[in-house]
């Protein structure tokens, strides 16, 4: 394929015979033009488009066919279950810079992150030291130096060449299903630096000619427990990447080399233009704070190392302030780096909070790099977003991180409800949920995995004028999905479903309640000789869900997992009476028909847990939060969700949303108006007794923060947050306290 694409090119001598320049003058001039003008690499004038915008349009649907169809092909060419059936993939072409030209569908947000490899390999004279040639293979998965999220997140970067000039880079990327951590999986849980990460690496080129070196296969035998799978998604990400090649060569041969010099530059331009626009037309002048919470919760729950021994709440703290030039989102005042998985690097945290960026401003236009020109970033030196240890673990980044694109996301929500854009407007979150691990088979085989379905498909927060739907949103792509239930069991291979379904009542009320979350019952048969898994989902912390509810709603439930082992399930699957899901197996507890000699709820990190025959894992994930005061709620609508159970409990719901109904013995629920009106006017006056004036409220809370009253935990994140200047003169302003003031000493 490359010699064809090869082929396809007018080569010019005279071009040979010139000096290209290197990478490295490329950038220096990209970012001169750039801070210079204002406008991308100098553009202020779209000349190409004005004069021929036909002709301009067709050069960017070829651009943009490449690389839809390198996805659609791809992945069914060869490609792991999380890849061809969940769509954890993308595959994008980029300038020479790494500035985002197109990308396919799949989780577009990481197109933000290209340009970290290229700086690096730029800042390192790649180019120049060791030579770039058109279909030559390059591999990353490192943070730091290739801005990748997590380590279980794999990109494959080939540059396309003309005349020795690099032209564009064609790029793969797919979320692995195992990376050969010392915690198996996609997300390494309890890693306390980059060491224990699993298989991560800097930009290194691992093929030539579109063709990968034999020895890159035998790294992926010898340091991954999914061997097989990764190898399949290797091959995947690079035949769609010399799909991508050959069609920009095409390109090229058909528009000439200078038309696409200056066409891929006044793309990025126009899309940076209308980017800012639909800003300024979206967001009102302001400020929007946010803050999430995330529980790192190792102390004691198995051997790390000392200095990690410890538990720690990580402040995920966030504003969004609207500008002339797009918006800028503010990190200070969030927690500093821990020796634990949840740090990030810049590159892993644009990928996060660019998910709502880009679905919120580049609706209308082209997805290109400018989307990252109209957003300006600031990650202060030290904190968890932009450690200052080269050597931090961002193993597990994703279940704190992506909190912060749903506190910028829910900002522009409240922003376009305040501008009256009712039908874009709904409480956002990303309270997600996965299991990972690995096993041994009888003869000896070793095997890794990860279930994505509850990363695949999510509940939709509540609307501002109806309710939430279930599994149709995933803040990370734009198709929901949670795969077959029979592609995960072949993965998994003594992991049954007993159920998969909707968890009743799992959701935030509200005047509209958020979209139901899910669980799933899994069966342990025939283990092997060994297998355990962990769970490293952002929702399972302890913590209030990020959609906290708006207007007076609740917020979604967290995540939670269910560990039951050494139970009489031969029993009951006699009589025919399985769990689907995790609230009928705590209610066959309960009732005594299921036995579990250890029953364990998880609601934050848990060791790895090996399983036995008839041990049953369950998993839920996926709730959102509601909109608006649950006594606002129409009761016709609350009568609905008795009817089709979604709400199972009568005297929750009443209370909740001071509805009165009765059964009839049908089953039917029939609403009493008039018992409902009395109701509701008692529940809003107990409200008022149990208030209180803000003015006491604030006076009581003072003198809790001025003692320092609060768990060691809530202490040391007040002395991290503290350690940056405008939280701490955010806090001691609010709190009325001397601008010395502090928790003490913020640890590591």
């Amino acid at each position: 394929m490359a010699t064809i694409a090869r082929e396809a090119v007018p080569h010019d001598p005279a071009r040979r015979e010139q000096r290209q320049p290197t990478l490295r003058e490329m950038i220096a001039e990209r970012d001169r033009l750039t801070a210079e003008t204002g406008h991308y690499y100098g553009v202020t004038e779209l000349s190409l488009r004005d004069s021929d915008p036909i002709r301009y349009e067709r050069f960017y649907s070829k651009l943009h066919a490449a690389v839809l169809a390198a996805r659609e092909s791809a992945r069914f060419v060869a490609a792991s279950p999380g890849s061809r059936e969940m769509g954890e993939c993308l595959w994008g072409i980029a300038t020479p810079e790494g500035d985002t030209l197109a990308v396919s569908l799949g989780f577009l947000s990481h197109t933000v992150i290209f340009p970290t490899s290229i700086r690096y390999m730029a800042d390192n004279d790649y180019d120049v030291n060791d030579g770039i040639e058109d279909g030559d293979v390059y591999a990353v998965s490192d943070g730091l130096t290739g801005g990748v999220p997590h380590p279980g997140d794999f990109y494959s970067f080939v540059p396309i060449c003309i005349d020795g000039e690099i032209v564009a880079w064609a790029i793969g990327i797919n979320h692995l299903m195992e990376n050969g951590a010392p915690v198996a999986g996609s997300w390494a849980t309890f890693s306390v630096d980059t060491f224990m990460d699993g298989l991560v690496c800097p930009p290194m080129r691992t093929g030539r000619k579109l063709k990968q070196e034999s020895w890159w296969k035998a790294i992926w035998e010898r340091r991954t427990r999914a061997a097989t799978m990764n190898i399949l998604d290797d091959k995947m990400r690079l035949a769609g990447c010399a799909m991508i090649l050959k069609a920009t060569h095409e390109l090229i041969d058909e528009f000439g080399i200078e038309y696409y010099k200056r066409a891929i530059r006044e793309v990025i331009e126009e899309s940076r233009r209308m980017v800012v626009d639909n800003m300024r037309a979206t967001l009102v002048p302001g400020t929007y704070n946010g803050c999430a919470f995330r529980l790192v919760k190792y102390e004691g729950l198995q051997n790390v190392w000392s200095h990690a021994n410890k538990n720690t709440l990580i402040h995920v703290r966030g504003s969004v302030e609207p500008n002339e030039n797009g918006l800028l989102l503010d990190a200070e005042g969030s927690s500093r780096w821990g020796y634990h998985s949840y740090n990030a690097t810049p590159g892993g945290v644009d990928c996060a909070v660019f998910l709502g960026m880009i679905n919120s401003f580049s609706h209308n236009t082209k997805v290109t790099a400018g989307i990252d020109l109209a957003v300006q970033r600031n990650y202060p030196k030290g904190s968890i977003y932009n450690p200052d240890n080269e050597y931090t673990s961002n193993a597990n980044l994703w279940a704190q991180t992506v909190a912060l694109n749903s506190i910028g996301f829910g900002a522009v929500n409240r922003a376009m409800f305040a501008r009256g854009y009712l039908e874009e407007v709904f409480t956002v979150d990303g309270n997600w949920g996965a299991f990972q691990g690995a096993g041994t088979t009888a003869d000896g085989t070793n095997y890794g995995f990860t279930n994505f379905e509850w990363l695949g498909g999510t509940g939709r927060g509540a609307w501002c004028y109806k309710d939430g739907e279930p599994l149709v949103w995933a803040a990370w792509s734009q198709m929901a999905t949670i795969g077959d239930a029979e592609e995960f069991e072949s993965t998994v291979p003594p992991l049954f479903y007993l159920g998969r379904k909707l968890l009743p009542g799992y959701f935030g009320y509200g005047r509209y309640r958020g979209g139901p979350g899910n669980s799933a019952v899994h069966w342990c048969v025939q283990p092997g000789r060994h297998v355990a898994l962990t769970r490293p989902n952002g929702g399972l912390s302890c913590t209030p869900s990020v959609g906290i509810g708006m207007s007076g709603a609740y917020p979604g439930p967290g995540s939670f997992m269910i560990s039951a082992r050494g139970t009489n399930l031969d029993d009951l699957i006699a009589e025919g009476e399985t769990p689907r899901d995790a609230r009928e197996l705590l209610a066959q507890v309960e009732a005594g028909a299921l036995k579990v000699k250890n029953l364990e709820i998880w609601k934050t990190d848990c060791p790895e847990l090996a399983l036995k025959d008839n041990d049953l894992f369950v998993d839920a994930a996926g709730s959102s939060g509601g909109w608006g005061d649950p006594l606002e709620r129409d009761p016709r609508l609350v009568i609905a969700d008795l009817d089709s159970g979604i709400c199972p409990d009568y005297e929750f719901v009443s209370n909740m949303h001071g509805v009165v109904a009765h059964r009839h013995d049908d089953g039917h629920w029939e609403l009493d108006e008039d018992a409902t009106r009395a109701k509701r006017a008692l529940l809003r006056e107990a409200r008022l007794e149990e208030s209180m004036p803000v003015e006491n409220w604030w006076l009581a809370e003072r003198a809790r923060v001025e003692r320092r009253d609060f768990a060691p935990e809530v202490n040391e994140m007040y002395a991290q947050s503290l350690s940056f200047a405008k939280f701490r003169t955010e806090f001691t302003r609010f709190w009325q306290l001397p601008g010395d003031f502090s928790f003490g000493e913020a640890e590591v």
